[in-house]
């Protein structure tokens, strides 16, 4: 599957984008964009593109929900998935 094929199969292309862009990321700001994310078909992949995209950023240089993360959440999982080796 392409990029842009999944892109295409997105539930996110299909409503406000600036749902998924809150100001401040907090219980009541990500509920819909999360709950969007959960049924999204693409979701998975989505994930993968943002943690791909971003490897290595820090949350403040992360921005939106994708694939069901916020940009805190992402960064946690990128360090996790990421470590540096030991020297």
């Amino acid at each position: 599957m392409s990029r842009r094929d999944w892109r295409d199969q997105a539930l996110c292309a299909q409503i406000d984008p600036d749902l998924f862009a809150p100001d401040v990321c907090n219980s009541a700001t990500v509920r819909e964009p999360k709950a969007t994310c959960a049924r999204c078909p693409v979701e998975t992949t989505c994930l993968e593109d943002a943690l791909t995209k971003e490897l290595g950023l820090p949350p403040q240089m992360r921005s939106a929900i994708r694939g069901g993360k916020t940009p805190r959440e992402r960064a946690a999982i990128d360090k996790t998935r990421h470590r540096p080796n030991a020297a």
